[in-house]
């Protein structure tokens, strides 16, 4: 396979030798590749790899030590390139200082340039793909990036895992780089205008697929939209194993819900409740207050990134190209904070999610412990009955490390907050809450390194008190599975 990241083409025959730059040890080879970063000879030792700023190269097939010029090929969808990630390359270029330039011959393409020489130094090229072709991209060597609306599907995580470096969840192979509302809309003739999580995840999981019993009418249930978000609403609920349900054509069909990413007429839109019941939340709850947020996935392929291409991965995670997602109209991991006083609707919201047997002391403490501190939108979510967190949140701690080093959090007195969902006993789920509070924080000191945290980074486990969600769903349940950020 052609190996876009650092090679630079076929080797010279002649010899080069490689001296360390103290002249203590040198070795001669057939240079295989070199990217402005590593040299890779062919000696008599076999091959061998060198970092470029520990030795110097001598001999005829030296390749010059100017950088060489990065193309950074991306896949995704039309829309997401022109409205998301062509405007954050240009952020990108902003931040670091390159002057840049909008290809007139080649749609999506822009150059940046070295404002000292006016030299060239990347290529970004952008291809329109739907979800599965731009991973089929990364896949075959055809791109660097896939841009995706939906998550990687089971097969493909494990094509693409064959040659990574960990798993797909792990931030340096996927980061989830936005958030996008996903709407459902019925037919004008269906009554249904307002639904629970549980009853959306009955109405596609169960068979038969019914809408809920309204008027006296029940309607079987036709999803329709572009294929990547349908599979993102199912991946989000958790529906892994549904299969297509086709409308009869020619017939008119009642029980059509259709998901898009669009604004539809009002008078076919279908409110997903967060709560148990049919009651509307109030509108103050965070996390999300529009249930249906579907990630927007950024994919590496398995191979090494070079200097610009590098660096342009990190800045995605920093709080400065979170604003600039935010501003380009997604949702972003930029940060807002609400007191605990200033909650009222998640306190509603938590007492009618939470399970009757829940102990009103629980909840007492929560309001008792937070008073004071502001709640931040940042969270980090884990598996059922674990310290593991998800995908997503392993790119928060990313992110959150930024925030502490740019000193957002400086003079403040932090609390990590843990969470459960309504599975097991109440004290054990205050346990796992605990747990899963220490293990962010004890995570986010070992990201940091040398920088001590002080006395004022707390932890606290709430267990199942304070639900965001009914538990009823999956879905809900992995809402619930947190740790917060509280500060003051």
């Amino acid at each position: 396979m052609t190996c876009f990241f650092g090679s630079i083409g076929t080797a010279r025959a002649d010899p080069v030798e490689l001296v360390l730059r103290d002249d203590s040890f040198s070795i001669s080879g057939t240079l295989i590749s070199f990217d402005g970063e590593i040299y890779q000879i062919q000696s008599e030792f076999g091959q061998l790899t060198f970092a470029a700023d520990m030795v110097i190269c001598r001999g005829s097939a030296c390749p010059p030590l100017s950088a060489p010029l990065e193309n950074i090929l991306f896949s995704g969808d039309s829309s997401l390139n022109s409205t998301l990630l062509m405007p954050l390359i240009q952020s990108f270029a902003d931040h670091e200082g390159y002057s840049y330039q909008l290809s007139q011959d080649t749609a999506g393409q822009i150059t940046l340039f070295d404002p000292k020489n006016g030299a060239a130094r990347a290529v970004f090229t952008l291809s329109d793909r739907n979800s599965s072709d731009a991973i089929l991209d990364i896949l075959d060597d055809r791109a660097h990036f896939a841009l995706t609306r939906r998550g990687a599907t089971q097969e493909e995580q494990t094509a693409l895992e064959k040659d990574m470096f960990g798993s797909l969840g792990h931030p340096q192979n996927s980061m989830v780089l936005a958030w996008q509302d996903l709407y459902l809309y019925s037919q004008p003739i269906n009554p249904n205008r307002f639904i629970t999580m549980s009853q959306l995840v009955a109405m596609l999981e169960e068979k038969p697929r019914l809408w809920p019993l309204n008027a006296g009418r029940q309607y079987p249930v036709f999803l329709e939209g572009q294929a990547d978000q349908t599979l993102a609403l199912q991946q989000l609920l958790r529906i892994f194993d549904m299969a297509k349900q086709m409308a009869p054509k020619g017939v008119n069909t009642p029980g059509r819900l259709t998901v898009s990413t669009d604004q539809m007429p009002q008078d076919t839109f279908v409110q997903v409740s967060l709560g148990c019941g049919q009651q509307a939340m109030p509108t103050e709850i965070q996390a999300p207050a529009h249930p249906l947020q579907t990630p927007i996935y950024l994919i590496a392929a398995p191979k090494k990134m070079q200097n610009i291409t590098r660096a342009f991965w990190a800045f995605l995670l920093t709080p400065e190209a979170q604003d600039a997602v935010r501003t380009l109209g997604f949702i972003s991991r930029s940060l807002k904070k609400t007191e605990i006083h200033g909650q009222s609707g998640l306190l509603i919201n938590a007492i009618l999610n939470t399970d009757r047997d829940m102990r009103t002391k629980d909840l007492r403490q929560a309001v008792l412990k937070l008073n004071g501190y502001e709640r931040m939108s940042l969270a980090f979510h884990f598996l059922e009955g674990t310290q593991i967190m998800d995908a997503d949140s392993l790119s928060n701690l990313q992110f959150f490390k930024h925030l502490f080093v740019d000193g957002y959090f400086e003079g403040r007195n932090i609390m990590f907050v843990g969470f459960s969902d309504s599975q097991g006993s109440a004290d054990g789920n205050v346990q796992i809450s605990l747990d899963r509070a220490r293990a962010v924080r004890a995570t986010i000191a070992t990201l940091l390194e040398d920088t001590q945290l002080n006395n004022g980074f707390e932890v606290l486990g709430l267990g199942e008190g304070l639900p965001l969600a009914c538990n009823d769903t999956a879905w809900g349940q992995n809402q619930n599975r947190r740790v917060e950020i509280w500060i003051k």
